[in-house]
């Protein structure tokens, strides 16, 4: 499983400006008095993961102002429909995590926005991304639950890429990398990941989820998500961890001679959360996917984080 062994300030140069796909970012902080940006040091990182419990009673009072002023994109999505779908009975992500463990790349070396990594062990290990606005911090990923077995990361190694290993070529491309091979069943196009890997699990998922909800039409499409910029740690031999997002969007309609859904591919709690009462006609689920990918010199990826958090639904 992975984890962070130790507290970490470490002064590697890690410079990721291009977002997925090569999309450009969105901007999404608020305007605030003060034009300075928060130096960052582990005592601002501190500060800024204790505002996870801010953010968990936000969530939990379904405050969708309040969580929206400590989301970052791509979190924010889940500061709209989601948030408000909680006082419906939609659960959603827990924010109630604890002992810590950092990375900080240092501002003034790193191109684009500054941020920092978090791998919390407590409940269950979870990767956390923070990126900073003019007010201050956010968080802009997670949790990312590190799945069963995946494998030791040293992020405490992470080193100052040197020769042509460029972390920033590698978290531009790696989002377009897994959208493909989630989409490529048959594996034609040659993107390896590891045996056992979480992505391999996920991919099954998608390709049985026709079948498996018939007699209902069902489609599941995987896109990059506009806006969602990836960060990236070098680590020894060449291989980058990469933080980024997808977005799996899944349409249901009634099968032929029916009017309404035979099952919906999510739990109707969350459906009427969501979409209300009613009918259940054609639907649209998208979720966003977290994801934490190691990427190998030789290119191999390997997920040692995976979380998703469903967004929207709407009913027609």
């Amino acid at each position: 499983m992975g984890r962070l062994s130790r507290m970490v300030i470490t002064a590697v140069v890690v410079g990721v400006s291009a977002a997925c796909g090569g999309l450009p970012a969105e901007t999404t902080a608020r305007e605030a008095p003060s034009r300075t940006p928060e130096v960052l040091t582990l005592a601002a990182a501190e500060a800024a993961f204790a505002g996870l419990g801010e953010l968990e009673t936000a969530w939990g009072d379904s405050d969708c102002d309040g969580v929206a002023r400590l989301l970052a994109a791509p979190a924010t999505e889940l500061g709209g429909a989601a948030c408000t779908a909680t006082a419906l009975g939609h659960e959603g992500a827990r924010f109630d995590y604890t002992e810590p463990e950092f990375y900080l790349p240092p501002s003034r070396a790193a191109k684009g926005r500054p941020w920092f990594a978090a791998l919390a062990k407590k409940p269950e290990p979870a990767y956390f991304v923070f990126t900073q606005a003019k007010d201050g911090w956010r968080l802009a990923l997670g949790p990312i639950p590190v799945p069963d077995g995946a494998p030791e990361v040293p992020v405490t190694e992470a080193v100052v890429p040197a020769g042509d290993v460029n972390p920033q070529v590698t978290a531009s491309l790696v989002s377009q990398r897994c959208l493909t091979y989630l989409t490529d069943p048959t594996g034609v196009n040659g993107i390896r990941v590891s045996s056992g890997d979480a992505m391999r699990g996920l991919r099954d998922s998608i390709t049985r989820a026709p079948a498996a909800h018939r007699p209902d039409r069902l489609s599941v499409d995987v896109r990059l998500v506009r806006g969602a910029t990836p960060q990236a740690l070098a680590l020894p031999g060449g291989a980058s961890l990469v933080f980024h997002t997808l977005r799996i969007v899944t349409t249901q309609s009634p099968g032929p001679g029916r009017g309404e859904l035979a099952e919906p591919a999510v739990p109707e709690r969350d459906v009427r959360a969501f979409a209300g009462g009613g009918r259940l006609g054609k639907m649209t689920v998208e979720e966003l996917l977290f994801l934490a990918t190691k990427v190998d010199a030789d290119g191999r990826m390997t997920t040692v984080g995976m979380g998703r958090r469903l967004a929207s639904v709407t009913n027609a």
